[in-house]
């Protein structure tokens, strides 16, 4: 069996990786996911730009694979997805080929690698990169198309590498090329996220304890710190060093010696090969190896990065996405660096209440350079004077955890680190509190140990008892952490991402790393490496605030990689424990480690991600094209009601006369300018303003400053022409001297060209007497911002030429809308902006008036649902949470056709609306009270009874559990007593109101079964 080691460890090495291609074959998402998966898509399939930094070669290979859809559009997003699979599988070969390397190190301290230890070296890489396949983040990653797991692909072939280095240096004099591979792959992965840096100290400190086997404590202090040194130096310098002569060399040559645009790109280039050229001959003549492979290695990193070059020819192209548009090599360096998402304090810096310097408020930044074709020169767009705000030293310090002045940031630091008055600077004390209970226990651990002792759910944690904690199955420690385990609510007992491995996978993970430690420290030290860079390093770098809008454990998964690598390594450890050991032992220590730790995790996570016939991110994006009219603009706010859309469109060509417009990235200019151009059936949208009007650095912001005028309002066309002014008769100097455009009055208004109104059938026959002869809306804002002018612009001059529609999922605020609701029409999931004036104004998701006959088309005959109410079909918080949205509009549709009458159709609508959204995947919110009362108002008492009981149902069970809750335990779900009780006493409001219509008396509604059930339930909490 030694002597065929090397084919058994390539052979078994392709049967997990067959296993784990199977089960990211059998678990695929069909089509796109939420979140960034539908830009990825969209943008891999047509060449196009994503959001920065970008991930040219991600597109370059999901482009390929997308070519195997052979023409059929509905399964090129499933080509792509294959991407991930694939690189998710081939990163546990690569795990597995690592553990069995490192397995064979650890196992030679032991004595003679006989037969039984080669079984148990195979076995210990089976069983740790079988746990990595099974693991909850992992998995996750590996079945959409996202960056995250090629990444890891990139992360375990350049650790895997250093091995393969390692063995054969002594070996073989071309060794070495093992490094230039590395530098290769690190390039390489540039172009689809940069997690693989994170592996350099490690692979640094491998190649120093093999260079140096006697290493002293000073230089084990020395390599580590060159480590960290050369990681900076491939993050921070080399790529941005490099693109920033691009930039500088371009402006000089264009600029100062008038020579055609892109010849300071071109000199550049030819430069660097001359310069490499050099250096490569004159280390070659000189016999100076090491300083060859660091040159040739640089130009593989650089070689690598080289797909960043699609990018700006893409760019160039006008692709319809086409995101900051990174034509050159100046914009290219702005786009790798992330400029548009600001910068963050990472080990020195402002605290969160950090006023600005009294004597300096601002800095400057760098000026923006832009193209400009009729001077031929590269002009300044924005200067950036006094565009960096400049804080109080006093309250800048060192590891500044807390640093965000958003206010909904502040009111969590406040809360999370014991804050008692906010306005003093916080203490390094309180920072740390800070790191260590929220960065490292929430956004780490919590996330470490969903992956290895278990999950409670999969709902968003925000110290919630009952939500997004890390759970072990093992009950008297849980309770300790979480309260009690037993009498769980129905939901919480029964969700799908519930899993629990009963710490098995922690423990023989802690195993390996003791062993790891005691029997190869060096190897164990350069593993560690790897786990603290890719867990507490991204902790410390990313700073993030409190809350994300989503869980991020996707971050982390290269430390998850490392300890998978420990969990192997456990197996060996738990063999050589053994004292008569022998092949048999070998075999069942491996089979018994297979089956309780990977074993276990395959049991508890297939039904959590299996995302095989779910399509419901690609049908609520067509929900969401559906409920516009032919030829609309359609306003959209974040990630979710965006890249579903952009996908739907852009691959599957499916409503492209809509145009999808983004107020998040409306305050760009370069956005600006694409919705200027046409795309597809979509015409460009009609923003009146001109290039030069809304380029970066002008009219970012307007302000408010009251002034005179001669009436109480202005035309909103007056308004834009007034901010379009380059003189100075709207400006007013600022504190810091510079000139501010400002507007005079809040209240606009739009004169109503009726004729037009009617010529595009803009409202419905049943309310052409209503339409208004002007629209006057008040804005409460100080300052309006880029988007709010743009919206504004279109407003005034679309006279009722295209339809304006804004998603439901815009905001829940008035604000949110642009103050506009009040003429607001709801078709489905967007509300048409019309000329009737609907009454009040509306609250939290409520906006508008209900158009029954579009919306009751939309909801009942063209929308679909991918599959959500389908047995088996997995739904995550996201798909769950974006689904309520719909049962929402069902709610409201079926009410405002009951009021009409027609409550046959109501409850068409209705009972489609419960078939579609069933409680036990829905489980029952706030949004399901629109749903019960229209099925009273439509006279199905009995089915509105029916709903009304199973929710109390299950409010007595979340009542019940939280009744274990004693003593100071209590506080831990006060809130979601208060929440519980407040569903009931609406329910009660809805019985009382429908069931005892015609009483007058309470004692007969407090006879009712309801009203004692609601006692009851309270009682015991002391509530009743």
């Amino acid at each position: 069996m030694q002597e065929n080691y090397t084919r058994l460890n390539n052979i078994i090495g392709w049967v997990v990786f067959a296993i784990a291609t199977v089960t990211y074959f059998l678990t695929i998402e069909p089509t796109a996911s939420f979140w960034d998966c539908g830009e990825y898509i969209a943008t891999a399939v047509k060449l196009q730009v994503g959001h920065p930094p970008g991930a040219p070669f991600f597109q370059l290979m999901g482009n390929f694979f997308s070519q195997f859809a052979l023409g059929d559009v509905s399964r090129q997003a499933l080509m792509v997805n294959l991407v991930s699979a694939l690189s998710s599988s081939f990163t546990i070969l690569f795990l597995f080929w690592t553990i069995t390397a490192l397995g064979r190190k650890f196992a030679a301290k032991y004595g003679e690698i006989n037969d039984a230890r080669v079984i148990a070296i195979l076995g210990s890489g089976t069983v740790g990169a079988l746990a990595y396949t099974f693991s909850d983040s992992f998995w996750f990653s590996a079945v959409e198309g996202e960056v995250y797991a090629m990444s890891s692909l990139f992360t375990a072939i350049a650790f895997w590498a250093i091995l393969k280095w390692e063995n054969e240096v002594n070996k073989s004099p071309r060794a070495d090329r093992w490094l230039i591979f590395i530098a290769y792959m690190i390039g390489l992965s540039i172009g689809v996220h940069i997690l693989v840096f994170l592996t350099i100290p490690a692979i640094v400190m491998i190649y120093f304890f093999k260079k140096d086997p006697d290493i002293n404590k000073r230089k084990f202090i020395l390599y580590n710190t060159i480590a960290i040194v050369v990681l900076g130096i491939v993050f921070a310098l080399i790529i941005p060093l490099v693109l920033n002569a691009f930039g500088k060399l371009e402006i000089f040559m264009v600029n100062t010696l008038g020579m055609p645009f892109n010849s300071g790109t071109i000199f550049t280039l030819i430069l660097i090969i001359a310069l490499a050229a050099f250096g490569l001959n004159y280390t070659r003549k000189k016999q100076r190896p090491l300083w060859n492979t660091l040159i040739l290695s640089v130009l593989f990193i650089l070689l690598g990065y080289s797909t960043f070059i699609t990018l700006a020819i893409r760019s160039n192209a006008n692709t319809p996405i086409d995101e900051n548009n990174p034509e050159d090599a100046i914009s290219l360096l702005a786009y790798y660096n992330r400029e548009q998402y600001g910068d963050w304090p990472v080990l020195h810096g402002q605290y969160f209440n950090a006023p600005l310097d009294q004597k300096e408020p601002f800095i400057d930044g760098n000026p923006i350079y832009v193209k400009d074709d009729e001077s031929g020169k590269y002009i300044v767009s924005d200067d950036r004077k006094n565009s960096i705000r400049n804080f109080d030293k006093r309250y800048k310090g060192f590891f500044p955890r807390m640093w965000s002045d958003d206010p909904g940031h502040v009111k969590n630091y406040v809360e999370i680190a014991g804050i008692k008055n906010k306005d003093r600077r916080p203490t390094f004390g309180q920072n740390f509190k800070f790191f260590m209970d929220y960065q490292i226990g929430h956004m780490w651990w919590r996330y470490f140990m969903w992956n290895f002792a278990g999950r409670q759910n999969d709902e968003q944690h925000r110290y919630e008892v009952d939500k997004g904690n890390w759970i072990s199955g093992v009950n008297f420690i849980d309770e300790m952490r979480l309260g009690p385990q037993s009498n769980l609510p129905y939901h919480l007992e029964h969700s799908p991402a519930r899993n629990t491995y009963y710490f098995l996978p922690f423990i023989l993970g802690l195993i390996g790393l003791y062993f790891h430690f005691k029997n190869a420290s060096k190897d164990a030290w350069a593993v560690l490496l790897f786990f603290l860079f890719t867990g507490i390093a991204v902790v410390i770098y990313t700073n993030n605030k409190p809350f994300e809008p989503r869980e991020r454990d996707y971050s982390f998964v290269g430390s998850f990689y490392v300890f998978a690598i420990w969990i192997g390594l456990g197996v060996q450890a738990l063999f050589e424990l053994i004292k008569n050991k022998n092949a048999n032992i070998a075999i069942a220590t491996s089979a018994l480690c297979l089956l309780l730790v990977p074993g276990i995790m395959a049991k508890e996570n297939w039904d959590d991600h299996d995302r095989s016939n779910r399509y419901t991110a690609r049908d609520i994006a067509r929900a969401y094209l559906d409920s516009c009219a032919p030829n609309a603009i359609l306003f959209t706010n974040g990630d979710n009601d965006t890249f579903p859309l952009w996908y739907v469109q852009e691959v599957e060509g499916y409503r492209t006369d809509v145009r999808v417009v983004n107020l998040s990235l409306l305050n760009t200019d370069w956005y600006i300018d694409q919705m200027k151009r046409a795309a597809y059936e979509a015409e460009p949208v009609p923003f009146t303003f001109e290039h030069e009007q809304y380029k970066q650095g002008t009219r970012d912001v307007v302000y408010y400053q009251a002034r005179k005028i001669n009436r109480p309002w202005i035309y909103a066309t007056e308004f834009i022409d007034y901010i379009k002014r380059d003189d100075n008769s709207n400006k007013f100097e600022a504190f810091d001297s510079k000139k501010l455009i400002y507007f005079p009055i809040k209240r606009f208004r739009l004169d109503i060209d009726k004729e037009q109104v009617l010529t595009n059938n803009v409202v419905p026959d049943s309310d052409t007497s209503r339409i208004v002869d002007f629209i006057d809306w008040r804005i409460t804002s100080n300052a309006l911002s880029k988007r709010d002018l743009m919206v504004i612009d279109l407003i005034a001059h679309n006279n009722w030429e295209r339809p304006i529609y804004f998603s439901v999922t815009v905001g829940s605020s008035s604000q949110s809308y642009f103050w506009l609701d009040e003429y607001f029409q709801l078709e489905g999931l967007a509300y048409r902006f019309v000329p009737v004036r609907h009454g009040k104004k509306g609250q939290r998701v409520d906006f508008g008036e209900v158009n029954t006959s579009i919306m009751y088309d939309n909801l009942v005959n063209k929308f679909e649902f991918g599959n959500m109410e389908a047995p088996g079909v997995y739904l995550d918080e996201t798909n769950r949470r974006l689904a309520y949205n719909l049962r929402n509009s069902y709610g409201r549709l079926a009410q405002k056709l009951a009021e009409e009458g027609k409550n046959n159709e109501a409850i068409e609508v209705l009972d489609l609306c419960v078939e579609k959204m069933p409680e036990e995947k829905f489980p029952f919110n706030y949004f399901i009270f629109s749903v019960i009362e229209a099925y009273y108002k439509a006279g199905a008492t009995e089915k509105g009874r029916a709903m009304v009981d199973l929710f109390a149902d299950r409010l007595d069970e979340e009542l019940k559990y939280y009744e274990q809750f004693k003593g100071s335990d209590r506080k831990l779900v006060n809130q979601q007593i208060q929440a519980a009780s407040s569903y009931y006493q609406m329910l009660l409001r809805i019985v009382q109101q429908y069931e005892f219509k015609n009483s007058n008396k309470i004692e007969d509604f407090q006879k009712n079964d309801l009203f004692e059930r609601y006692q009851n339930a309270l009682r015991p909490l002391g509530m009743a």
